[in-house]
């Protein structure tokens, strides 16, 4: 071959690479996120321009179609027929005549040129823009930026094309992409292959939590230690004296009527500052010194020391109320319904607990896992339930076992009464017992306490031991224990979680 058609090759070589270079530049800026257009925006004047770029698709999308098809209609044609009389001789040289091989040629270096546009022209500089897209972006959108400056009048006439011809198909040619969805984002995270599977659940824990409300977080009223406000300071340090609590609200009439809350250390500072002040002038307080600087201090009421408290409706969300309680740097807050009661009270570890889990510290008892039949807190929400037994109760308008329970019977129960749970319909998941046989489960009233389910145990039915076994949700007498006869009582969860200093909050 001469000089002038290996020239010819080194073109058709250029205008392929030349198409490859603005693929390759439109699927890069195309993959990068909002998030990594911020970082690039950080990074360098380069990293600006990239973004500026980025930001308006309409003009790099026009510029870059103009490049890949003016490079494709340059590498096919002028390829084609320039190389094709160059080629012919050796096609010639097979035996076919002067025609022939002209046009067989021409078929064969199209289909060549055809090839090497898709591999070099399109696949493989598409393959690294999505592996490298920052890098690549950084490289080639500042000229691509430039091409695009030149090529304003082409590319304001395919604009008001590509407008009008959306606009005929009843589209705004102005709407963005549709926004990413949660469920979206939550398979993005599942399958992120770097992603270690704690933070993936940390992540998922999350989503979860902005779908609940502090209905569901909260302690409700009938687990919560509350300290009556005209109670004197001395009554209320012996009454939480021996309880694992730091916080406590405080009630004024009656227990809709939340005054505020006190620390634990807002009932023994005075004291101990009395004692302190007595200490170092004895004859301010008489002969009587300590002893009266302590009576006179105890006389205070809880109402004297009570610090303002946040009240928050039941339906707002776990996460904004986060949010909320730590700009505002409350750690307890009153969570109340739509006619002003109380419904009970919300921690901030309570919402740190519904990102993370659970949090233990060295006052909160651990509770074991239930094996066979054993006794359990009725207050437990269903998936602490399941946590701690491996059953999974059915959903409903519900949150704990008792209400599960209540649902289930449509009255209040005495001790003794039972309902049964299928296999079928939020039964025993347990692996290891599912090889044996199906499990049922039947759940047995214990305690009750006025008109609240205290505790109930946890039966396990098998196939034999549960033929006789009671439909769902009908009420019954145990006939294997009396009520609160349980081999084994587990201890009841604390009502409130620990905090910092080592006790829990009032619940």
């Amino acid at each position: 071959m001469t000089a002038d058609t290996w020239a010819d090759i080194g073109l058709v070589l250029l205008f392929i690479l030349v198409g490859g270079v603005f693929a390759g530049t439109e699927l890069a800026l195309v993959s990068l996120r909002e998030s990594q257009l911020v970082q690039l925006e950080k990074q360098s004047a380069r990293g600006a321009r990239v973004a500026s770029v980025a930001r308006n698709p309409n003009r790099f999308l026009a510029a870059v179609q103009i490049g890949v098809t003016v490079a494709g209609f340059f590498s096919a044609a002028f390829g084609a027929s320039t190389l094709a009389p160059s080629a012919a001789p050796l096609f010639e040289a097979l035996g076919l005549n002067r025609g022939t091989a002209e046009g067989v040629a021409l078929v064969v270096l199209t289909l060549v040129i055809a090839y090497l546009s898709l591999v070099l022209g399109e696949l493989v500089p598409k393959r690294i823009a999505m592996q490298q897209s920052q890098r690549v972006a950084l490289a080639v959108a500042p000229p691509l930026d430039k091409f695009a400056v030149a090529m304003t009048p082409v590319i304001w006439l395919l604009s008001k094309s590509t407008d009008g011809v959306v606009r005929l198909f009843g589209l705004d040619p102005k709407a963005t992409g549709e926004q990413i969805t949660d469920e979206e984002l939550r398979d993005l995270v599942r399958s992120h292959p770097d992603l270690p599977e704690d933070e993936r659940r940390l992540i998922d824990d999350v989503f979860s939590a902005g779908d609940r409300s502090l209905v569901e977080a909260m302690r409700p009223r009938g687990d919560v230690q509350f300290l009556a406000a005209d109670a004197p300071i001395a009554e209320a340090a012996r009454t939480v004296g021996d309880l694992p609590y730091s916080r406590y609200p405080v009630t004024g009439e009656d227990f809709d009527d939340i005054v505020g809350f006190v620390h634990v250390r807002d009932l023994l500072a005075p004291v101990a500052r009395a004692v302190r002040e007595a200490d170092e002038d004895p004859d301010a307080h008489g002969r009587a010194g300590v002893v009266e600087a302590i009576v006179e201090v105890a006389a205070t009421t809880v109402r004297d020391v009570t610090r303002p408290i946040l009240s928050l409706p039941g339906t707002n969300a776990v996460l904004p109320t986060l949010s909320l309680m730590r700009r505002t740097g409350s750690h307890i807050a009153v969570v109340v319904d739509e006619y002003g009661g109380t419904d009970g009270i919300v921690t901030l570890e309570d919402l740190l607990e519904e990102l993370v889990g659970e949090i233990v510290d060295e006052y909160d008892l651990v509770p074991a896992t239930v094996v066979g039949s054993e006794a359990v807190d009725a207050g437990l929400t269903l998936e602490e339930f399941a946590s701690r037994t491996g059953v999974t109760l059915p959903e409903g308008p519900y949150e704990t076992v008792a209400g599960f329970v209540l649902a289930a019977l449509g009255r209040i129960p005495d001790a003794g009464a039972a309902v049964d749970v299928p296999a079928g319909d939020g039964g025993d998941h347990r692996d290891d017992e599912a090889e044996v046989r199906p499990a049922r489960v039947r759940l047995v009233v214990v305690e009750v306490d006025r008109r609240r389910i205290t505790r109930v145990r946890v039966e396990r039915l098998t196939d034999v031991e549960g033929g006789d076994a009671r439909q769902p949700g009908t009420a019954g007498t145990s006939h294997d224990d009396e009520p609160g006869t349980a081999e084994q009582v587990l201890p009841e969860t604390a009502v409130a979680r620990s905090e910092a200093d080592g006790r829990g909050t009032a619940g």
